[in-house]
């Protein structure tokens, strides 16, 4: 190839990549700029996670699977997300670490009304370092938790909702709460976007 012609194949090459290095903000950068403290988190996880597709499947397809409640430990200190994880139980990641793109292929925020931020941060925080229940009960009174029992029981705990949707799943005995019908009930009850 001549000197001009890779020079011409160069030039095309930069032109064709600078949309990829100049897309415009994404659900990303939106999502981790709106976490505050007490929000309602939503993740969808990775197309390539077999438990992320099990969890859409339940749902009947859904769109979210991973739900968490943003706290901050420390007035004026950092933002985190805390969740119930397989293998870790609740754990704190930051908002980072949560939407990342290892983890996340969509997220949401649903922000509290003030009046009800700090009694569900302080639910939330009562509830760190449980284990992560397996058996996704319902009727242990919180001594395990998956991540939507982990929400609803906050929000309970708080006084912001008093019952929850349950699904029947295949192959479960007892009902469970589902990310998707836990972000409906979130909406429904007067939670901003």
């Amino acid at each position: 190839m001549t000197h001009i012609g890779s020079m011409v194949v160069a030039t095309v090459f930069m032109v064709l990549a600078i949309p990829v290095h100049a897309e415009p903000q994404t659900w990303r950068d939106r999502a981790i700029a709106a976490v505050r403290p007490g929000a309602v988190v939503a993740r969808r996880g990775l197309d390539n996670d077999p438990i992320t597709q099990a969890i859409l499947f339940w749902q009947g397809g859904g769109r979210w699977s991973h739900v968490g409640i943003a706290v901050q430990l420390i007035p004026e200190g950092p933002i985190y997300i805390e969740s119930a994880m397989p293998g870790s139980g609740t754990r704190l990641e930051r908002p980072e670490i949560f939407f990342s793109p290892e983890q996340a292929s969509d997220g949401e925020v649903m922000l509290l009304p003030e009046e009800a931020v700090d009694a569900v941060q302080s639910a939330a925080k009562s509830l760190l370092g449980r284990p992560f229940d397996d058996q996704l009960e319902l009727d242990d009174d919180g001594k395990k938790l998956y991540c939507t029992e982990l929400v609803a029981l906050a929000l309970r705990i708080a006084g912001v909702v008093k019952d929850l949707p349950t699904l029947s799943v295949p192959f479960l005995p007892q009902q469970i709460i589902a990310p998707d019908d836990l972000i409906a009930v979130v909406r429904l009850i007067g939670l901003r976007p």
